[in-house]
């Protein structure tokens, strides 16, 4: 009796057992956007979904609009939707989500805030004196020519980072954004811009840019920063060289000349012992000249000869 039921018992839980991991749902991607979420109008961005498994179908929502969906199969573990020629109606919230061939789509991913600037006139960043006399502390000044009551929400940037440092939504024309134990990694430059809470979400043109520049002083025990300057450097370097080519350079010049002085001294001895064996080897011819008579003083041999007496001829006188 018990033998017929048991296939149709195992069917069953096997169908219960598929039917409770479609239905299971999966955990939530990430979305993140390239290169910031703050882009001027008639750009470009690219919206990034990233889940845990390989092989889904993902779909990117905008928010409010549920009718503006796209979906995109990939064959990773992620997929990259691309915005282009943005207008301030690509403004908003946008959200993804992904499915597999055995699930259901997921939950939907953090919201991302596309702010498409270029449509409200620009604000102004100052910063404000009194955070100059609290070390450590900066505060920003966002100043924005908006006087409604309507809900702004207000965004300080800094050049080269994708996402805004900080986020604020007033009613007000006006708020600080207070920077913490400011060291050199704060240096750059920052700008604010705002934009509608609510739909469309239209933004700003951004503020002027605040160039700030902060160096590390020195700690509380007088150390010196630990930071070389490479230029005294390179002087440093440059000048011993240079000293030390003109060490050589002496050394050469003195060994040369002294090499030169040590061969004239060798040449000037070699030269001089010679000269006696000359004056040696010529002494026979000069013995076989005729010694003539010593000739009187102030008187030469020529006038000598012609003062001798003429030879008288042989003969009877």
């Amino acid at each position: 009796m018990l033998s017929p039921l048991l296939p149709l018992l195992c069917l069953g839980l096997c169908l219960g057992r598929e039917d409770a991991k479609t239905n299971e749902k999966l955990p939530k991607p990430s979305l993140s956007a390239r290169p910031s979420t703050v882009v001027e109008r008639g750009s470009n961005l690219s919206l990034q979904c990233e889940s845990q498994f390989h092989n889904a179908t993902f779909l990117l929502e905008k928010s409010p609009d549920s009718g503006d969906k796209r979906e995109q199969s990939s064959a990773g573990n992620a997929a990259e939707f691309r915005l282009t020629d943005l207008e301030p109606k690509d403004a908003g919230r946008y959200f993804c989500a992904y499915r597999t061939a055995s699930h259901e789509w997921s939950e939907k991913s953090d919201h991302v805030e596309l702010v498409v600037t270029g449509s409200l006139m620009k604000p102004s960043l100052l910063l404000n004196k009194d955070s100059e006399m609290t070390p450590g502390r900066w505060t920003l000044r966002c100043l924005v020519p908006y006087n409604g009551t309507d809900c702004t929400a207000i965004a300080l940037l800094k050049m080269g980072i994708p996402e805004p440092l900080q986020v604020k939504k007033v009613r007000k024309n006006q708020t600080d954004f207070m920077l913490w134990n400011v060291t050199s990694t704060e240096s750059g430059n920052y700008s604010c811009v705002y934009y509608q809470c609510n739909s469309p979400h239209l933004g700003s043109f951004p503020s002027n840019v605040l160039e700030i520049w902060v160096t590390d002083k020195h700690d509380e025990l007088g150390a010196p920063s630990r930071k070389i300057d490479t230029r005294v450097m390179f002087v440093t370097v440059f000048s011993c060289l240079s000293i030390l080519l003109l060490f050589l350079c002496v050394f050469l010049i003195y060994r040369f000349t002294q090499h030169g002085s040590s061969q004239e001294e060798a040449s000037q001895r070699t030269s001089r012992s010679e000269l006696p064996k000359q004056e040696g080897a010529d002494s026979p011819e000069l013995e076989r000249l005729p010694v003539l008579p010593e000739a009187p003083q102030g008187v030469t041999r020529a006038q000598l000869h012609a003062s001798a007496p003429p030879e008288e001829p042989l003969g009877p006188r």
